[in-house]
């Protein structure tokens, strides 16, 4: 599960879908708890307040391992952020257009399967001003995998 969380993190921070504390948070707890992940979570410590450092050192590693990556699992980790953000529904705007950046950072062959093409078109309401089926949209992928 650790490569998933890292690769959330990355997408996340990448976009600002999640705050950095919330990030430190996880790190320091991985860190405390294993030190069975290569150098990665060394390195990410040393780089913990540089954000763009961190997304670099995130990448390389993901990009240069080739591991497997349960994009499912990573999703359950988005939409259960997202639950979280959806509360604060002022912000619905800023939301969805992170969440459809998010969607440009999954390979083409997993952005194109549901539920991840759903944040492909999460913020499309948006341009012609209706709220109401950008709240439903957020809400089918809220509920997806229940």
């Amino acid at each position: 599960m650790f490569i998933e969380e890292l690769y959330f993190y990355y997408i996340s921070l990448k976009t600002e879908f999640v705050d950095v504390d919330s990030y430190r948070e996880w790190l320091n707890k991985v860190f405390l708890e294993d030190n069975d992940k290569d150098d990665i979570i060394l390195e990410l410590q040393f780089c913990t307040d540089n954000i763009e450092k961190t997304i670099e050192e995130m990448q390389i590693y993901i990009n240069n391992r080739q591991i497997s990556i349960d994009y499912h699992a990573v999703m359950k980790m988005i939409i259960s952020e997202l639950k979280e953000q959806y509360k604060n529904k002022t912000m619905l705007y800023q939301i969805t257009k992170k969440l459809y950046n998010i969607w440009t950072l999954f390979p083409e062959n997993i952005s194109s399967e549901k539920p991840f093409i759903i944040l492909n078109s999460i913020d499309d309401p948006w341009s012609w001003n209706d709220k109401e089926q950008v709240e439903q949209i957020t809400e089918k992928l809220i509920n997806y995998y229940n």
